[in-house]
Order: C-alpha cells, then structure tokens, then sequence
C-alpha cells in the first residue's frame, strides 16, 4: 500500500489545466477558457481558478493580458539559460522597476499599517504561513504567488487608490521577473525572514518599524540584483 495523496482542489485544478496546456488540442498563443469556463468545467470557485492561473503563470505556461483573459505562454518551463538570458537582456527594465519600488514600497508598509485593522493583520500572517509551507516544500512556484500576493495586499491596506493603481501597473512588469527568480535555488532564506520581519512590525503597530523593515528589503534586492547580474543572476524576491 501507498500513503493516500492530499492534493487541494488548487493543485487539482492546475494539473487539469497543466495537462490541457500541454495536449495537442491547443496551441501557443491561443487563448484559455474563461473563468466562468474553466469554473464549470472543473466544477470548482473562481478563487481556485484563479489560484490555479497563478500557479500557471508562475510557471511560465500562462501570460494574462489585462482585460483580454489568459493565454497559452509555452508548452515548457523555462531552464537555467533561459533565466540567465533573459535577466541579462531586461537589465536595464529590471533595474527601473527596483528604483521605483525602492521608493514606494516602504511609503506602502507605513500607510498600510496607519490604516490596516485587526483582521488585514492576520491575513498578512496567513500569506506568511502560506509562503513558510511553500518554502518548507520546496516549491517555488507557489512561493512567486506568495510573493506577489503579500506585496498587493500591503498595497491594498494603504486604501490609496493612486499607489494601488501604481503598484498594479508595476506587477505587470513584474510578473515574469518574480517567476524566473523564483526558479533560482537559493532565495527562499532570504525571501522568508524579510517578510516575516514586515509582519512582525505590522503586529507590533509600528508605522516606522514597518517603512524601516520594507525599505531593507527592497535596498537588498537591489544589492543582490547587481551582485548577480555578471553569472546566473540570484536576486531575492520582490
């Protein structure tokens, strides 16, 4: 006998949509299901679709083009070279998107926490715990959708509408940044304190605490983005 697999209704959808991707029904390019599509079909929530998307598109086999849908990217992940490639040709892009985060990422944790309540709290501890279960796994594709989500939500908190439609914006551009740097061994030990630090400022209701604790990790992203560009670039997650 074999141990009875667990496998949430997340992971079921992705491997349903994974293989559909990768039959010969479809083609790169072409456009996926909606939602509403893929939610009758797999007879599951738009949440879970939505999360299963994620995961897709963290992988590189999904692009989602606002207000058009998703589409298929690629039939395969991408490898090491490929990653390496790509950070050395969108250098210059990547470095533009650090700048600016530098800047309003730490103004993002210090009016969030102003204006966060009891309850926005505990669901930056759940993204954290969600982050620490991926890391414990080994899997880095859930933990580039961690990521993602733990930042939005900060900006979220701030009830800022211009930041909230800025950080949008940028999340465009970072989605394929955060996806390659998360196949990349070796980022989680840095990945999970540093937001572990955030929400410890967060439950300790420190505005300043939280701005300090954002603004060192964006600054160490930095670092190590141009410490990593001249090899296989390693840079932590933003």
């Amino acid at each position: 006998m074999e141990p009875i697999e667990k496998v949430s209704s997340v992971e079921q959808a992705e491997r349903q949509i994974r293989e559909y991707i990768l039959s010969d029904e479809v083609q790169i390019g072409e456009k996926l299901p909606t939602e509403k599509q893929l939610c009758q079909t797999l007879s599951v929530g738009r949440g879970t679709v939505r999360e299963a998307i994620r995961l897709l598109q963290a992988k590189g086999l999904v692009e989602l083009r606002p207000g058009r849908g998703a589409f298929i990217a690629s039939k395969s992940e991408q490898d090491s070279e490929d990653i390496a490639d790509w950070f050395r040709k969108n250098e210059i892009q990547v470095k533009d998107l650090i700048d600016v985060r530098l800047v309003i990422e730490p103004l993002a944790a210090k009016l969030a926490l102003k204006r966060c309540d009891a309850k926005d709290v505990e669901h930056l501890r759940e993204i954290l715990a969600e982050s620490e279960q991926a890391a414990a796994e080994a899997d880095n594709v859930k933990l580039a959708v961690c990521d993602e989500k733990f930042h939005t939500f900060i900006f979220e908190c701030t009830r800022n509408k211009l930041l909230i439609d800025i950080n949008r914006k940028i999340e465009r551009s970072l989605i394929t940044f955060r996806n390659k740097t998360f196949t990349i061994p070796n980022n989680v030990q840095n990945f999970i304190p540093a937001h572990r630090a955030i929400v410890n400022a967060f439950e300790a209701g420190s505005p300043e605490m939280a701005e300090f604790c954002m603004k060192a990790h964006m600054e160490a992203v930095a670092a190590d983005y141009d410490f990593s560009k001249e090899v296989i670039p390693e840079p932590r997650v933003i």
